[in-house]
């Protein structure tokens, strides 16, 4: 018994850390506002990735806890970031990639990649870059 415990316990850690090494959990309106401000991602680009209307952000953002629903799209869109950011390095930078049309994706933003529900593409492309495959 312990040993089935200790191996969810083992995945559940690796499943939560970012590549740096960082455990990244937001749980509440107030981390979710402090980690994005921190990061420097303007409420309405968030929102943009989060699928969410800014309004809704907000008012999230001053619960004391997240609701189950958007728990979700704030995990992934939090892995996202952390993601492209290891990638990018600075977060101007990220945040102009994202909004600026790229030849890699047929002239289309990422962010309208993650809009019209292709993130895929984006996390391909993450994996292929960690992995070395450039061409």
């Amino acid at each position: 018994m312990s040993t089935t415990k200790t191996k969810r316990q083992a995945v559940k850690k690796r499943t939560l850390r970012s590549r740096a090494g960082k455990v990244v959990v937001i749980k509440s309106g107030p981390a979710l506002k402090t980690w994005r401000q921190g990061r420097g991602i303007p409420r309405p680009l968030f929102a943009r990735i989060a699928d969410c209307s800014e309004r809704t952000l907000a008012t999230y953002e001053a619960s004391p806890r997240l609701p189950v629903k958007f728990s979700r799209p704030v995990t992934e869109s939090v892995r996202l970031i952390q993601a492209l950011e290891e990638l990018a390095g600075d977060n101007t930078a990220l945040k102009e990639w994202l909004q600026k049309p790229n030849p890699a994706f047929d002239r289309r933003a990422p962010l309208s990649l993650i809009q019209n529900g292709e993130v895929d593409v984006l996390w391909s492309m993450v994996h292929q870059i960690r992995q070395g495959a450039f061409a």
